[in-house]
């Protein structure tokens, strides 16, 4: 059979696309996932029972995020949970999948008697190549590899996807049931339709975004407007002024990036603000191996500041998961372009993949770090779990391992106006550690650079001390002595 037989065979409506779906069924919806297949799957609610929803960073929600869906929907998070779904987890009404990128499909792969497979896949491709060829677009993420292990997958062809370039594409055949979708032109009534169920604070916050920019520039941004907010959207088009303690954080954080060496750089705060902070800009011959995106790292490359001449792995290539957070300036510039490629998450964030890379520099944001280095990533007050592991752990430990690199983990010293430490003498009671104190080299805050590599409990103490907050020092320097002194 001809693909475009193939193609025309499984073109059918959202409706029909999601009456496959069964009670029971898990059913994968990656990050930035199709626009009709949700609401048309929604609206069958009444016919379906215990059906497992594995979400990554939902942005909408056509009502299972609600309360009084739950004997219809199941809410399992994966890998990332993102700001739009947290109160689901915050009311106890969904459960995490921790996931790491590296390990998510091994037990898929290796183990017949594994249960936890899914049922049904929900992604967004490109309209086909004359070779009959789609592919995901800059948000590539976690979609091939479900693509290619679950029994049943529904696919949304959507032709306003970038053309990207890597190990990203498959072919017709693997798609199960196809539905067409060309999105409408972002108009302002688009806009206020996406902003009007917001919290009316929120949806403020938005409309006065537009006394700054045009409505249409938001057009990357609709699927996750919900998502998002509206000082998200000002970083992400760079309306706002960075802050003081991420500009001196910039200023430490550049006399740890050598010339040559291989990045990575996490795309919280501050990290996704570094590369636009000049970081980067005096160096020579960078390379880029990164979980997704941040602002300018298409400036980089265009500007050659990244060229990825010394790479150990993926030579002269930029290499991704997904472009994610890039701005869309960059994603211009990626658009087509290839010195930039994607591959999945389960290769770039393989351990046998890192391995092969050296001078090789991972930098992550933490919401805090105790006195031994452990790194909370994911959880505030305890065990209230906010985001998710994402790369973070494979990350850590790469930068680490490998030959002349380093793993370096940014930071404010402070939170909620100042009243709260980060650098904290143990972590509450609950909190979740994204990274072990093995793999912690250096803590950045804006008051200097803590090196924890080879040194002891107590030396640690000491340098992290060093570089929390002046006003905290005291009590952590109390609390560090009746803990690991005698």
């Amino acid at each position: 059979m001809e693909w475009q037989e193939h193609y025309r065979s499984r073109l059918v409506s959202p409706a029909e696309a999601v009456s496959h779906v069964k009670s029971g069924d898990i059913v994968a919806i990656p990050i930035f996932g199709p626009t009709t297949l949700p609401p048309a799957l929604w609206d069958r609610r009444d016919s379906l029972r215990d059906v497992t929803l594995r979400l990554l960073a939902p942005s909408t929600d056509p009502g299972w995020l609600k309360p009084g869906a739950e004997q219809h929907f199941n809410i399992e998070y994966e890998v990332y949970i993102g700001d739009f779904g947290r109160f689901v987890m915050d009311e106890k009404r969904a459960t995490y999948l921790p996931n790491l990128f590296s390990l998510g499909f091994k037990p898929w792969d290796e183990r017949p008697d594994f249960k936890q497979k899914a049922d049904v896949v929900f992604v967004t491709v490109s309209p086909p190549n004359k070779h009959g060829y789609v592919h995901f677009g800059a948000h590539n993420w976690t979609k091939r590899d479900y693509v290619r292990r679950t029994p049943l997958v529904i696919a949304e062809v959507d032709p306003t996807l970038i053309d990207v370039f890597g190990d990203v594409h498959v072919h017709v055949s693997e798609l199960d049931y196809i539905v067409e979708y060309s999105p409408p032109a972002f108009t302002r009534e688009n806009f206020e339709a996406l902003v009007a169920p917001l919290p009316p604070d929120r949806a403020a916050g938005f409309r006065a975004l537009l006394d700054e920019i045009s409505v249409s520039r938001l057009a990357p941004l609709a699927g996750v407007i919900g998502a998002v907010s509206p000082q998200d959207v000002r970083n992400f088009f760079g309306l706002v002024e960075p802050p003081e303690y991420a500009k001196t954080i910039a200023g430490y954080l550049e006399t740890l990036i050598p010339d040559r060496c291989t990045l990575q750089i996490g795309t919280g705060e501050p990290g996704r603000m570094m590369p636009n902070l000049g970081v980067l800009d005096n160096k020579h011959d960078l390379g880029l191996h990164t979980e997704l995106g941040s602002p300018g790292y298409g400036r980089l490359v265009e500007g050659g500041v990244i060229t990825g001449k010394y790479k150990t792995l993926h030579p002269n290539k930029a290499v991704a998961a997904a472009w994610s957070g890039c701005d869309d300036k960059d994603l211009e510039i990626i658009d087509s372009n290839p010195k930039f490629e994607l591959y999945e998450p389960s290769h770039v964030l393989s351990f046998r993949t890192l391995s092969q890379l050296d001078n090789y520099v991972t930098i992550n944001n933490a919401i805090a770090v105790d006195l031994l280095g452990q790194v909370n990533s994911e959880s505030v007050f305890g065990g209230r779990m906010i985001n998710g592991n994402g790369g973070q752990p494979e990350l850590a430990m790469a930068g680490s391992f490998s030959r002349g690199g380093r793993s370096i983990i940014l930071l404010p010293s402070t939170a909620l106006g100042g009243s709260v430490s980060r650098v904290v003498a143990q972590h509450e009671q609950g909190a979740m550690i994204t990274v072990v104190r093995h793999f912690v080299d250096y803590v950045v805050t804006e008051y200097g650079i803590a090196s924890l590599m080879g040194k002891n409990h107590r030396q640690r103490a000491e340098e992290l001390i060093s570089v929390a907050h002046p006003d905290f020092r005291a009590e952590l320097r109390a609390q560090a002595q009746s803990l690991w002194w005698p």
